[in-house]
């Protein structure tokens, strides 16, 4: 009974020891060092058990500049196409150049060519600036009758955002190299970081390139305008005997062309054919032969007369 006792009494002690190392309060930011690792006081040298540290954290980095090229405007890229008959090309090409010139624009690349019945043909590039985008449209569609038409915005947001995160980055490693640059002690540790140094130098460039030009084609939209003159009423090719001739000879040959596919394309059932015929003459050969053999066996059983 006494042992009972004892044993219960060492169990209530253990659970209460147990319940006062839980309610313990802990501080999640602070945490004591031992005794080994402590420093030592000014005055005597000795480690001090009650030193408390707080417990170190890493704040994130950003390249420079890298938040607000997140907040970027959107980078849209504008583009059409207009094709457009008019009475005379040549007389509408210079309103056509003083419509780009009066919306802050201009004629990137002219072409005019001469088509059958000495019609013209033209076709023009022009670059405007995006905010006179519609307005030039709206204008160029009034110098003749629209044939077709069409414009496509191309969203280049996410791409150029990306370029600059980039080159935020690689920017940051610019410096770090340099840095590393000022500390080398060799030659063999100032080439190899020079290595790195010229390799993150190239894509930087590569991407300052890109987002140049991303940079101009969302500035200044790009609008092709095709003109071309309407064909006279009653009039069309030329009578040519020449051509007249070389378009027989053209169907002459294109028939005769189309003759020799069909009969090398027949070739083979051609040849089935021949392969049945001469199985069917021999089966009737055959079927002939025991018809004969057969009647002179009748005749052979039942002699005449009998």
């Amino acid at each position: 009974m006494t042992r009972r006792i004892l044993l219960v009494s060492c169990l209530l002690l253990f659970a209460l020891a147990c319940a006062g190392c839980l309610s313990a309060p802990w501080d999640s930011d602070r945490v004591k060092i031992d005794e080994q690792f402590a420093p030592s006081t000014a005055s005597s040298g000795i480690p001090s058990r009650d030193v408390v540290y707080p417990i170190p954290t890493i704040a994130p980095t950003y390249a420079p500049g890298y938040a607000a090229d997140l907040e970027a405007d959107q980078k849209i890229i504008r583009t059409g196409s207009l094709n457009l008959e008019v009475k005379n090309v040549s007389s509408t090409l210079d309103p056509l150049k003083q419509i780009a010139t009066l919306h802050g624009g201009y004629v990137g690349s002219m072409s005019v060519n001469t088509q059958y019945g000495n019609r013209l043909y033209a076709s023009l590039t022009i670059r405007i600036p995006a905010g006179e985008f519609d307005v030039t449209v709206s204008d160029i569609k009034k110098l003749g009758t629209l044939t077709s038409e069409s414009l496509s915005a191309d969203d280049v947001t996410e791409e150029y955002v990306d370029l600059q995160a980039r080159r935020n980055a690689l920017a940051s490693q610019l410096v770090q190299y340099n840095r590393i640059m000022e500390q080398a002690e060799n030659v063999s540790e100032i080439l190899e970081v020079q290595v790195q140094i010229e390799r993150v130098q190239v894509e930087l460039d590569r991407i300052d390139g890109r987002l140049k030009y991303l940079d101009n084609r969302v500035d200044y939209g790009t609008i092709t305008v095709s003109l071309v003159e309407p064909e006279p009423v009653g009039q069309g090719k030329e009578f040519s005997l020449v051509s007249v001739l070389n378009d027989g000879i053209q169907g002459f040959l294109a028939v005769t062309g189309g003759l020799i596919i069909i009969l090398i394309s027949i070739i083979p059932l051609i040849i089935l054919g021949i392969i049945a015929y001469v199985i069917y003459r021999i089966w009737r050969r055959r079927k002939g032969a025991k018809k004969t053999t057969s009647g002179e066996t009748k005749r052979e059983g039942n002699p005449p007369g009998a």
